[in-house]
């Protein structure tokens, strides 16, 4: 096989309002750490390209555009290119230039607040679009660059264990809080590794998944910042000369750093508590590098996507109604449901989110499942549970609109069940979705060489 694995800075080069955090009233300061686009190509019977972003999320118009761009030059289908946001909440959300591909609810980097009650029509883009250029003439130019200067060598897989997360999700009586969950079974604590190395053996790039919220610095946090995952790649990157580290966000939707509990609630670390935080992760991957458990990939790469529906409640006016007179309910949802009569009024409102699923099979033991938006921890492990392989779940692939639940999470209430408000979809997810999801990501991993239709 053939790899290159690069980087670059995509540090925004003016004040920006940081996604991620509807507590923060004012834009970015300065600079941390600078946040990166990386880039993994691997050529072998097919070429995959995998782009990891230091970024919070991007939409489909952001997607789309990347993509066009990649195939345009490339000749690269989707399925063969993967976008990963690493969902830190101390950078900001992209947008790309198809105003019809944009997120339902507009956000804009260089608006001084968030814009809860505006349409797409009422703000001013054009920072976005030019960031969004800039990222995508910095992600070509490494494919030429990759494509220029490829290394022979191998690829390696480790799947090892860490304890770095916990969930935020904790039942009482009262219903769901938003508290440190310590049950192991509420959380995934697969830590996988991808290693390539050249014709020297000596290792030139790792790929590490996991699934946690790169939210170990708070809403108090105005400086732009990769959180853990760029402390990570320091560490690493310091330890193995020669080597880039990237990392991949699985289903962490619902997890957060451990570090960040304190006293049985969540608080916002301090940079030095950041970077004892990301140095411990580091140290975890770095004590697995030289182990003897490590597979050799026979790469022999398929890929396939698919496009699917997950469908929503129908709510009534009454309901929507009940939030808007509930004083309880913050600023933001209010906007949203307003927002959403709006479009029941005007014209409709959709009961279902498109949605994008893909594959990268590796070889016949291993298999990247690629998932978009928020996905809760469950549906990853229930995924991998299905099959006696090495199975990687990521979550916030593609494209970013909200939190898909399980049942369990639909049934116990919280957070992660209302975010459909703020997707302005019609009700809440249905519990079905989470067995269209599995079932989907079983028909792709099931058919490794042989995929059915319905896949394409």
């Amino acid at each position: 096989m053939k790899f290159s694995i690069l980087k670059e800075k995509i540090t925004p080069d003016i004040p920006v309002l940081q996604m991620g955090f509807s507590a923060r009233t004012h834009k970015s300061t300065g600079v941390h750490d600078d946040p990166y686009a990386s880039v993994v190509l691997m050529q072998a019977n097919e070429t995959v390209i995998i782009i990891a972003l230091d970024l919070c999320y991007g939409d489909s118009s952001f997607a789309y555009g990347i993509k066009e761009a990649v195939r345009k030059k490339y000749g690269l289908t989707q399925d063969k290119i993967i976008i990963s946001y690493s969902h830190t909440h101390s950078v900001v959300a992209v947008t790309g230039e198809d105003t019809d591909k944009r997120a339902a609810r507009p956000y804009s980097m260089t608006s001084n607040s968030f814009l809860w009650n505006k349409d797409q029509k009422d703000v001013d883009f054009t920072e976005d679009i030019r960031y969004y250029n800039i990222i995508k003439k910095k992600i070509i130019s490494m494919i030429d660059e990759g494509f220029k200067n490829p290394i022979e060598g191998d690829v390696l897989i480790f799947k090892g264990r860490s304890s770095f997360g916990v969930s935020r999700r904790l039942p009482s009586e009262e219903g769901i809080l938003w508290r440190p969950n310590f049950d192991e079974d509420r959380m995934d604590p697969d830590l996988f590794l991808l290693k390539f190395v050249d014709r020297d053996n000596s290792i030139c790039g790792l790929i590490y998944n996991y699934a946690c919220h790169p939210t170990t610095l708070g809403s108090d946090n105005y400086l732009i910042s990769a959180d853990f995952p760029g402390v990570v790649r320091k560490i690493l990157e310091e330890k193995n000369s020669g080597m880039t580290a990237v990392f991949l966000q699985g289903c962490g939707a619902d997890i957060k750093p451990y570090v960040t509990a304190e006293n049985g609630k969540f608080k916002s670390c301090n940079y030095d508590e950041l970077e004892q935080a990301g140095t411990s992760l580091a140290n975890e991957i770095q004590g697995y590098m030289d182990k003897p458990e490590w597979r050799k990939i026979d790469l022999d790469i398929h890929t396939g996507y698919s496009d699917i529906k997950l469908y929503t409640e129908i709510w009534d006016v009454e309901k929507w109604e009940a939030i808007l007179n509930n004083p309880d309910e913050p600023l933001y949802r209010k906007e949203s449901v307003r927002k959403i009569m709006s479009c029941i009024k005007e014209k409709g409102i959709n009961n279902f989110l498109p949605y994008y699923m893909s594959f990268l099979r590796l070889d016949g033991k291993t298999c990247i499942i690629c998932l978009e938006c928020e996905v809760v921890h469950d549906i990853g492990k229930e995924i991998k549970g299905l099959f006696d392989e090495d199975i990687i779940v990521l979550g916030y692939t593609n494209s970013i609109a909200c939190y898909i639940p399980t049942r369990q999470v639909l049934r116990e209430g919280g957070y992660e069940r209302e975010s459909f408000i703020g997707a302005r979809l019609a009700g809440p997810f249905v519990p079905e979705v989470e067995d269209t999801i599995v079932g989907r990501a079983a028909l792709m991993i099931k058919f490794k060489y042989k995929q059915p239709e319905i896949i394409y």
